[in-house]
């Protein structure tokens, strides 16, 4: 038998089933020449299966699903690849904008804690700059474990006040609304 004959046999099949596994034909003609290319490469492997005419399709069905696999798999990167550079792409368009507004809530937020009470600052810059535990804290100050977490409630509870009220100057300064009015909470920009 020819191999134009043997490719004639199978090609409608193999379209159909790749068609229906990649949902696009063009790329499943592509996923059907490169199978039968690999069965001309491997004429020894074409020979025998053409002996079995069920176990040359499935030979060839395989083929064409891993194909099939290994073409999705290069789409689905692409795509994770073209979704990547749009997020950069968006980022920095807006990049500006938003790094500009993130180190205006820095600056707020170090101006409201450059105001709270020594202990109060003391306690809030080894939480959250230094990372330490309570237990750590505790064990640094002379505290008890209890007494430090109720100073670093009282810290954050004076902070959103300072960070509050510095909001509300800026927005009346800047819109004559209040911050809520204006859409905005400086204080949720920062995880303490």
């Amino acid at each position: 038998m020819a191999f134009s004959e043997f490719v004639g046999r199978h090609e409608s099949a193999l379209l159909s089933f790749a068609s229906a596994f990649l949902r696009d034909e063009t790329l499943a003609q592509d996923v059907v020449q490169e199978a039968f290319l690999r069965a001309a490469r491997d004429p020894h492997r074409l020979l025998k299966v053409q002996d079995n005419a069920a176990s040359g399709r499935n030979w060839l069905l395989k083929v064409v699903r891993d194909l099939s696999i290994d073409s999705l798999r290069k789409k689905a990167t692409e795509r994770r690849a073209l979704t990547g550079m749009a997020a950069i792409a968006e980022k920095s368009v807006h990049g500006p904008e938003v790094a500009m507004e993130a180190r205006e809530q820095a600056q707020t937020a170090r101006a409201a804690i450059d105001r709270l009470r020594p202990r109060l600052r003391e306690l809030l810059i080894l939480k959250v700059r230094e990372q330490k535990s309570y237990k750590e804290i505790a064990e640094i100050t002379g505290l008890s474990v209890t007494n430090v977490g109720f100073l670093l409630h009282q810290a954050m509870q004076e902070l959103q006040k300072e960070v509050r009220a510095s909001e509300t100057r800026d927005v009346r300064l800047e819109t004559g609304a209040t911050p809520r009015e204006a859409g905005g909470d400086t204080l949720q920009a920062f995880a303490l």
